[in-house]
């Protein structure tokens, strides 16, 4: 049952972020400023559906994110679901993420019902565990490599979506250039006072709004994501609160010992 419960938390936590495009679209958009001077001509025919400003900022934004070493972000987001009487219930999470390259993160998930769940990698040994009300409850399992790889492994024993892993990826460009055929520009907009570069993405599944941070850090700041084939057409959204690219990371971040009144519950050999 405590097994059970661990997995309910966990994969209710990791299947949020998305921002893959697969969908090709015929827009594009007037503006071309200088703030997006980087000429990103290597826009595939699989891409080709995608305006040069849109993937010039798209790219700079990936390609800061994936060379950045050493990072945490905060990000709050809400999931809609859509009941079978067509009413719409918003979830959320409050997500934490410090993250060390090439193999130490930490994720801490905190649920508006009080679930909360965290995952740290320390580079030897994948740590996972979960409180809920009184019960602690954890697991452990040798690392199988670097970030990308664990968080792999962590896709394939939870049984959830692979977005976290592709967004905090260092090959996050890559990814992104096989997948986003459809983008174009929508201008510049204020998230929480932060000016930013909209974009419209698309895929076959998905419309996806994003906003990314003008400037030296172009960190995304907002992500809204409608999922339009799955019926009443859910949103998901996330609202990144922070960000801190000079981060000082203890190695107790990223090192998990259990408490006295911990249980551990063999999740991993499940």
């Amino acid at each position: 049952m405590k097994q059970r419960i661990l997995l309910v938390l966990i994969s209710a936590a990791l299947n949020p972020i998305s921002i893959h495009a697969q969908e090709t679209d015929t827009h594009d958009e007037a503006d071309s400023s200088a703030s997006h001077a980087t000429d990103h001509s290597s826009i595939t025919a699989d891409n080709s559906g995608v305006s040069k400003v849109a993937w010039g900022i798209l790219t700079r934004m990936t390609e800061f994110i994936s060379g950045t070493q050493a990072y945490t972000t905060v990000i709050n987001m809400g999931n809609e679901v859509v009941l079978e009487n067509g009413q719409r219930i918003e979830l959320g999470s409050y997500i934490t993420v410090s993250l060390r390259r090439p193999s130490q993160a930490n994720v801490r998930i905190e649920d508006r019902d009080g679930d909360n769940v965290t995952i740290i990698l320390d580079g030897e040994t994948i740590s996972i565990f979960s409180t809920k009300e009184n019960l602690f409850i954890y697991d452990t399992a040798r690392q199988p490599g670097d970030i990308d790889t664990s968080f792999d492994y962590l896709t394939d024993v939870l049984g959830t979506n692979d977005q976290l892993r592709d967004f905090f990826s260092i090959d996050l460009t890559e990814t992104m250039a096989g997948l986003v055929k459809s983008g174009y520009y929508l201008g510049e907009s204020k998230i929480a006072g932060v000016l930013c570069d909209n974009l419209a993405l698309r895929s076959e599944n998905q419309d996806i709004q994003l906003w990314i941070a003008k400037g030296s850090n172009p960190a995304p700041c907002r992500i809204v994501v409608t999922y339009k084939k799955v019926e009443g057409q859910p949103q998901f959204w996330a609202q990144f609160v922070e960000w801190d690219f000079s981060p000082e990371l203890s190695d107790s971040m990223f090192k998990f010992s259990p408490p006295e009144n911990a249980e551990r519950v063999n999740f991993f050999s499940q």
